[in-house]
């Protein structure tokens, strides 16, 4: 039987994407053992893989979001760094003690292409977003650029300096090759559509892209009474959720209060771990404000996704048939924005790029024009249609399977 081993990176929006591939490939008789913080033991043991945690402390949801809010890119990028000198070596033993045929690893987990490498094992880079090129850093107008930049400029150097420590440490034969982040593997797998990839020339015949991994069939066993009253209605749903890790403020929910209040429809407002509801006032009679809900269940009944744009949440409301209102925080979630848009199945309100409040009367008319728009709610069913071309997770576990077995 064959063995893979997967070092995950820590966080809902990468763990998602990989767990049905986990399960496809169980179900094909390939022992798989997961490694990620102990958050997600659940989520992988649920696929019949087995589950190893990291050492306590080294990387959590929690380090990668405060590191998102606090610094952006580079921020994470150091943080990773950081957990990698823990990493890397904890894998490396582990491995050495039971080799696997393979290694598969976020494409962002370094220190799962380090142990890799290190050991000579062939190497799987799972891609959950599509890879971003210089032009795609050209969509971003000179304000939006210094407003991005600004955060992320003092921890340049300490990123610096955490990755020279890490070409000492572990040498430049089994470092992965410039641009570092993401990496590709001998074999790298994107749970996407090609159509939302821009052009790059880092994409070449070790690429493939099977389409989003949703797991359909994964609902939550129960709506709670509050939640389940408020989506069965004759009124259009309409969700707002910027992420598990780029949420809102206080103030662009208070902007929602005003901006969807007289709206004909049942608003649900997720609104992440760090933002209270209590702070918030009270809500309008229209809208139920949570911390975060059972996102597919919503968007099975929703009619528009007020999003950020990260490519998890693009794909589960386009594969539900819902158009998006998509106000993106950082290049990528423009870049998948406007694919989304140009494909006529959204609309990007870009403030936030440069640090601006989205007017609630804009707001409101993005959300009016998704609502009551034929083309673009045909366009986003179209569009969800072609998103499944690819085969998803059984394509997924066919590739490393046929990999796997090319190597034996």
């Amino acid at each position: 039987m064959s063995r893979i081993v997967v070092a995950g990176m820590p966080a809902a929006g990468h763990v998602n994407p990989s767990v049905p591939i986990v399960r496809a490939l169980v179900e094909r008789g390939i022992e798989v053992t997961y490694y990620s913080d102990e958050e997600f033991r659940g989520a992988v043991e649920r696929t019949g893989a087995e589950f190893r945690a990291y050492p306590a402390g080294a990387l959590t949801s929690r380090d990668i979001a405060e590191a998102t809010s606090r610094g952006g890119p580079v921020l994470v990028v150091r943080r990773g760094f950081a957990a990698t000198e823990t990493l890397a070596p904890f894998l490396v033993d582990e491995l050495r003690a039971r080799r696997p045929d393979a290694v598969a690893f976020d494409s962002n987990a370094l220190w799962g292409y380090l142990a890799a490498a290190t050991l000579d094992l062939p190497k799987i880079s799972l891609m959950t977003t599509c890879m971003l090129g210089t032009a795609d850093f050209r969509r971003m107008t000179t304000r939006e650029t210094l407003h991005s930049l600004r955060p992320m400029l003092p921890h340049v150097p300490s990123v610096v300096a955490a990755k020279q420590r890490l070409l000492r440490r572990f040498g430049k034969r089994v470092y992965p090759p410039a641009p570092t982040l993401p990496m590709r593997g001998d074999l790298t797998i994107f749970p996407i559509p090609r159509e939302l990839q821009p052009p790059n020339p880092r994409i070449d015949d070790r690429c493939h892209f099977v389409g989003p991994t949703i797991d359909r069939a994964h609902r939550a066993d129960r709506l709670d009474p509050e939640l389940a009253a408020h989506l069965d209605g004759s009124a259009p749903v309409v969700l707002v959720s910027l992420g598990t890790l780029h949420t809102g403020t206080d103030d662009f929910f208070r902007d929602c209060f005003t901006a969807l209040a007289d709206l004909p429809a049942r608003v649900v407002l997720a609104v992440g771990a760090h933002v209270d509801p209590a702070r918030l006032g009270p809500p309008p009679a229209n809208t139920l404000v949570r911390p975060s809900v059972p996102q597919l269940d919503v968007l099975a009944r929703a009619s528009v996704f007020v999003t950020h744009g990260g490519m998890n949440s693009a794909l589960e409301g386009l594969a539900h048939g819902v158009p998006l209102v998509v106000l993106p925080q950082h290049v990528e979630q423009l870049a998948i924005g406007s694919t989304v848009a140009e494909r006529g199945a959204g609309i990007v309100l870009r403030h936030h790029l440069s640090g601006r409040a989205v007017p609630p009367a804009e707001l409101r008319e993005a959300v009016d024009r998704a609502l009551t728009g034929q083309s673009m709610r045909a366009a986003a069913r179209t569009l969800g249609e072609r998103l499944t071309a690819g085969g998803g997770a059984t394509a997924a576990a066919e590739l490393i399977a046929s990999f796997l077995s090319a190597r034996r």
